[in-house]
């Protein structure tokens, strides 16, 4: 029928089919933004944040005294690359990521940083503790059989360790601690972990 109320009734129905269409354009596009801040801040290839969220996340002292850096390093990687192959290599890096994960807490943060660099921050930490969670990370890392098209691999990885000395101190300065810390490990062997000298 021709009334009034029909016409209402068909302009409310094109309001409605109008709205929901733009919520659902919202929604689409706010899911999209999210995901793309998600592959933003994400390493590709081992899923751990990258070096730029890293950064971020830690920028403007936001590390507390008791907080550490462990800096890691895989051992021999390019040779890896060379007998293996990249994809060998990748099977090697995701491992690693992996077993990085099974020591982070609600909290705690772990990135590669590099080729075959990785950082893992953790909170609330003793130096002695510190140390004992870069150790079972070298410990377990070094006792994987890593399977390849090519053939296993069993990999090993240096690390280097430093603890935030004070409240607000620059993610920048540890860094560089843990770093010359890992640079330490690899030049006297390899396959252990070293230690930052700390200030009394």
């Amino acid at each position: 029928p021709d009334n009034w109320a029909e016409h209402f009734n068909a302009i409310m129905s094109i309001v409605g089919i109008t709205g929901i269409g733009a919520l659902s354009l919202g929604l689409n596009q706010s899911r999209a933004a999210r995901r793309h801040l998600h592959e933003a801040r994400t390493d590709a290839l081992t899923g751990l944040l990258n070096r730029r969220a890293l950064f971020d996340d830690l920028s403007d002292g936001r590390l507390r005294q008791g907080d550490a850096v462990i800096c890691f390093d895989l051992d021999s990687f390019k040779a890896i690359n060379d007998r293996y192959g990249h994809y060998g290599g990748d099977q090697v890096l995701c491992r690693f990521a992996d077993v990085l994960r099974q020591h982070v807490q609600p909290g705690d943060l772990a990135a590669r940083t590099g080729g075959e660099e990785f950082v893992l921050v953790i909170r609330d930490m003793t130096f002695s503790a510190a140390i004992d969670v870069a150790e079972r990370v070298r410990t377990f890392f070094a006792t994987l059989d890593i399977e390849t098209d090519k053939g296993r691999i069993q990999g090993t990885a240096s690390a280097g360790v430093a603890m935030a000395q004070f409240a607000g101190e620059s993610f920048d300065a540890i860094l560089s601690r843990a770093d010359t810390a890992l640079y330490r490990a690899k030049n006297t062997g390899r396959n252990r972990v070293s230690a930052a000298l700390q200030m009394v």
